[in-house]
């Protein structure tokens, strides 16, 4: 369940409707003080629009810092992410946007930025 705080969180500091945040540390570090988990990571690349067409991602939301700026959608979904502790997810988002993506010899990465699918309460 997402608790006040998480959800003012979310309201004051996400640029879209996919939890995509300037800062996802921060917002991992309010997630988990409030006992709330991560199910899945859904990754964007932040590329410059007009070079769109050689990121491995597609579509997706303007920067709204600097609109020559985009988060596009890339194909890469991780699911399972609710067993990890903070620190452990933390550090695989890091190593995931060190490591970047590469598709064929055409397609890669610019600034891999994820975004976040909440665990749901159990009943």
């Amino acid at each position: 369940m997402i608790t006040e705080r998480v959800r003012e969180y979310i309201d004051c500091n996400s640029f879209c409707s996919e939890y995509l945040f300037r800062n996802w540390d921060a917002f991992l570090d309010v997630l988990y003080e409030e006992g709330c988990h991560v199910a899945a990571i859904q990754w964007w690349d932040h590329c410059i629009r007009h070079y769109n067409n050689v990121s491995v991602g597609s579509g997706g939301y303007i920067d709204p810092d600097d609109p020559e700026y985009m988060y596009a959608e890339t194909f890469l979904y991780e699911d399972g992410m609710q067993a990890l502790t903070l620190e452990e997810l933390k550090t695989h988002i890091a190593e995931t946007r060190e490591h970047g993506l590469i598709l064929g010899d055409k397609y890669y990465s610019n600034d891999l930025v994820p975004s976040f699918y909440l665990q749901e309460e159990e009943n």
